[in-house]
């Protein structure tokens, strides 16, 4: 035993100081990635360039703005809150904002076009640049009516064979309490957030469909109009907005 003393020394010595690797934990968190994307007859929309709507009107799409409120994820566990207000300028394509959530399986994703209620009135001097309430974004209409919820503008001729230029405009503008309404994002699969994943929920949105619904048509000629004074328009267009969301 003697003669082995020497090498059980060293060996004690060397497993004395070696050290393990640090166990990583396992993230408890992953990201949801929300795409809008706005289509007109199942191919990207493009603003300026000529479609024709359900009344066979010659028109353009030049603006198109929205709000999206109380974005939350629902499980047994209860509710995960994303956004209280999110702002989508898509004008230029599809948008996609992300945020980070518990990883775990959600049954809905929840929201609701436009902003709520405790937001919409409140000071909008108090929403620094980046914010999706910033006065900059040009979605604010004033101290006593708020935001718009949607902003949808454009050119059109009623006369399917003219060749002329597009020069009669319509703007239809919704906002205020009576428009708010509840949006189901909810895709055809439960929702998986994985720890240190990306999950992507795309929603098309159907800008051809702005203009019908199982509910009714506009008519640009007599309904190409509403910034907060004509109601009837901008509840029936919100209805119209509402069922053009598609999600995947």
């Amino acid at each position: 035993m003697q003669r082995y003393a020497p090498i059980l020394f060293l060996l004690l010595l060397v497993a004395g100081c070696r050290e393990d690797e640090p166990i990583t934990p396992s993230p408890t968190t992953g990201t949801l990635r929300l795409t809008l994307v706005p289509e007109w007859e199942g191919a990207p929309m493009e603003r300026f360039t000529e479609y024709r709507n359900i009344s066979d009107y010659r028109m353009t799409v030049e603006l198109l703005k929205m709000h999206l409120g109380e974005l939350r994820l629902v499980n047994n566990s209860g509710e995960q809150r994303m956004a209280e207000a999110t702002y989508w300028d898509l004008g230029e394509g599809p948008v996609t904002q992300a945020w980070t959530v518990p990883k775990g399986t959600y049954a809905s994703f929840l929201g609701a076009l436009g902003v709520p209620s405790d937001l919409n009135y409140a000071d909008p001097a108090g929403y620094g640049p980046g914010h999706p309430l910033n006065v900059s974004n040009g979605t604010y209409w004033n101290w006593a009516t708020g935001y718009r919820f949607v902003m949808f503008e454009g050119r059109y001729d009623p006369d399917p064979a003219s060749t002329a230029p597009l020069i009669s405009a319509f703007s239809i503008h919704t906002g205020m309490d009576t428009c708010y309404t509840e949006l189901d994002l909810t895709p055809s699969s439960p929702i998986v957030i994985n720890g240190g994943g990306n999950t992507t929920v795309t929603v098309r949105i159907a800008v051809d469909r702005f203009f019908h619904s199982p509910t009714g048509t506009i008519d640009l000629a007599t309904e190409n109009t509403a910034h907060g004074s004509n109601v009837p328009l901008a509840l029936k267009f919100t209805r119209h907005v509402k069922e053009a969301f598609e999600v995947e």
